[in-house]
């Protein structure tokens, strides 16, 4: 059987993380909003414990887990004369095909300084650098119209051409599958102004805040009910844990769009996703993390690797979490991420339990 061809689109960079001493985390609360902020003493030397070299961005990310499972991968984005020529040689060491990206001397690769904190968390210090250049030129049209699936990640800048030029293929080649995980731009402009693609993307991907915002419908919190009994007419309580915000008209919004699978994301609060008939609630296990860099493109391309294989909703759901999790527990984006072989033995050891009902 042939494999599933699949570009995935989008940012490339370098990364450098660093373990800082002296460091302290503070939070902010007011009316409407919590905050956490990373400080260190000002005007003053800090001391680095450690200091470790490696490759990121959505589209590399989710790139390294198509391949590692197997699946025939190209990526699609561009990089600088700096650090470009590593970024292709991971892809490649990987069996990621960089045959259609692109290398500009206008800028350098596209670069972050990652900030691990002891809490398990990261702050980025990031330079977008040679992905603001990335556009619809760029683009291996004819070689997209050959595609099984499309993963269109976070574009610098927006790349609103890019998407126009993706929506043309796509009613050309309706069998064309698109996986999306918009970026801050589309996000911030709202879903009804991305209706028409919307309607053509097979799976949409966001987290729970990025949900709210793109469908400007706001999730029910956890333990809280409406002043309203007859808001919802039925409870999803049975199927959420206390702990779970419950975004079920958020799932109801995507789905009279168009969106055929919408997975919403909440960290260690889990998942929820739906196939416009069925609410889907899958949960975290482990909250142990050593690096919470590229969790949300590792669950992306976890999931997205299952429904290439045509394998069921609680599957996927099950393999975006695995690959998520085994992903935050190493430094870097992709030092976690699971291969095929990993996955299968993963899932025979795993204790996690899907849980559904009617949307």
């Amino acid at each position: 059987m042939r494999s599933p061809k699949i570009f995935t689109i989008g940012g490339a960079t370098f990364d450098i993380f660093v373990q800082a001493q002296d460091q302290s985390i503070f939070s902010v609360r007011t009316p409407n909003s919590f905050k956490k902020w990373l400080s260190f003493p000002h005007g003053s030397k800090v001391k680095v414990n450690k200091v470790m070299e490696s490759f990121g961005g959505g589209a590399t990310n989710t790139a390294v887990t198509f391949a590692r499972h197997g699946l025939e991968v190209y990526f699609v984005g561009k990089v600088g004369q700096q650090y470009g020529d590593r970024v292709f040689d991971n892809l490649e060491k990987e069996g990621v095909d960089c045959r259609f990206a692109k290398q500009t001397s206008r800028d350098q690769t596209g670069f972050s300084t990652i900030i691990n904190t002891f809490d398990g968390d990261r702050t980025l210090l990031a330079y977008p650098g040679a992905n603001q250049y990335f556009t619809a030129k760029d683009l291996p049209v004819e070689e997209l119209k050959k595609a099984d699936w499309i993963f269109l990640n976070h574009l610098a800048g927006g790349g609103e051409d890019i998407h126009k030029v993706l929506l043309k293929i796509l009613k050309a080649n309706p069998k064309i599958k698109l996986a999306w995980n918009p970026g801050h731009e589309q996000i911030k402009q709202g879903a009804k102004k991305w209706r028409e693609l919307l309607a053509r993307t097979t799976i949409l991907f966001v987290n729970k805040e990025e949900a709210a915002s793109f469908s400007r419908v706001s999730y029910q919190l956890a333990g809280m009910k409406r002043d309203d009994p007859k808001a919802h007419e039925f409870s999803h309580r049975a199927l959420l844990p206390p702990y779970a915000d419950d975004v079920t008209e958020i799932l109801r919004f995507f789905t009279d769009i168009g969106v055929k699978y919408t997975v919403i994301t909440d960290g260690r609060n889990g998942s929820q996703a739906t196939d416009g008939k069925s609410h889907y609630f899958c949960p975290v296990l482990s909250h142990r993390r050593v690096d919470t860099l590229g969790a949300g493109d590792a669950f992306a391309s976890g999931f997205t690797v299952a429904m290439a294989k045509r394998l069921p909703l609680k599957t996927a759901l099950t393999y975006g979490t695995l690959n998520a999790g085994n992903a935050v527990m190493h430094p870097g984006a992709q030092n976690g991420l699971l291969n095929a072989k990993q996955m299968k033995t993963a899932l025979k050891k795993s204790e996690i339990k899907v849980k559904s009902t009617k949307l």
